[in-house]
């Protein structure tokens, strides 16, 4: 993949500017942004709302008929929210584990963190200031900040870094589509991945039943690129140097890349969460694969 200047364009905005999408506003901005891109290459594109609640709802953005398209290639767009230790693929529980973890101790941190900050107001500072001064304004301020973060650190969305998982993937996506005008393929950005399968269930009941559905994971990361299913072209696979396991997990393919354990597990280890770099290859792959 030649790093175009529209390309270049597109890894600033969704790294940086739209690299937040946890609540509903963040993901809406995301999508206007990701439509406003793919609008140029193709018109036909359809969002769809489910799992309405009165403050939001979950929405799925489709490129293409997907009741006539012979494949739909598809990701997830949501942030994940953070955990402690590697990414474990296909392990819910495991994974819900570890987010779990991480949200009751940074919460009980920051918590431990305000009482501290309290106790010191009451002892060194209160009664010290006129409430109208710079000095109460600034405590104000501070105190608005703690309860910002507090909440951010409860509901897992701190400050981690997305690029790999699963902003890499979305970039993938988007050069497929650049490339890619037939009506036999069609494409998915999913919501809810992160949480589960939600976003893909419902993707499911819209496609015809024949369909062949690719799953993308992490696309961009510095580890070996991996493909599970039985619809993938085995000849394909073999020239592109991409490790195929045929063993089904539903009815769905998945790429992804990751490191394989011991025990047959895949991860991703928390280094290539964390790193600052797209994985060119792995994603020259990928649209060598589908293109």
């Amino acid at each position: 993949m030649n790093q175009t200047e529209t390309f270049r364009d597109w890894l600033f905005r969704y790294r940086y500017v739209y690299r937040s999408r946890s609540t509903d506003k963040s993901k809406q901005r995301f999508l206007k942004a990701l439509i406003a891109d793919i609008i140029p290459f193709r018109k036909d594109l359809q969002v769809i709302e489910y799992d309405h609640t009165k403050k939001n709802a979950s929405r799925n953005l489709y490129v293409g008929d997907l009741t006539k398209a012979k494949r739909i290639i598809c990701t997830y767009y949501d942030t994940p929210p953070q955990h402690f230790g590697d990414y474990h693929f296909f392990d819910r529980q495991e994974q819900g584990r570890k987010t779990n973890q991480f949200i009751l101790t940074a919460s009980a941190v920051m918590i431990l963190l305000g009482l501290l900050g309290t106790w010191l107001y009451i002892h060194f500072a209160s009664g010290r200031f006129p409430l109208l001064s710079w000095q109460t304004a600034l405590f104000a301020s501070g105190v608005g900040i703690y309860f910002l973060l507090l909440n951010r650190v409860s509901r897992g969305a701190g400050f981690q870094q997305n690029l790999t998982r699963n902003t890499s993937s979305i970039l993938a996506l988007l050069s497929l589509i650049s490339q890619n005008s037939q009506t036999a393929t069609a494409f998915a950005f999913l919501d809810e991945g992160s949480y589960g399968e939600r976003g893909l269930e419902v993707l499911r009941d819209s496609v015809r039943p024949n369909a062949k559905i690719y799953y993308l994971d992490s696309i961009g990361a510095d580890a070996p690129i991996r493909a599970i299913g039985k619809q993938f072209n085995e000849g394909q696979l073999q020239q592109l140097a991409i490790e195929h396991s045929s063993e089904a997990i539903g009815s769905i393919n998945y790429l992804f890349c990751a490191e394989k354990q011991q025990d047959q597990t895949y991860v991703l280890p928390r280094k290539q969460l964390k790193q600052k770099e797209l994985n060119l290859r792995n994603m020259q792959k990928v649209l060598a694969l589908f293109g």
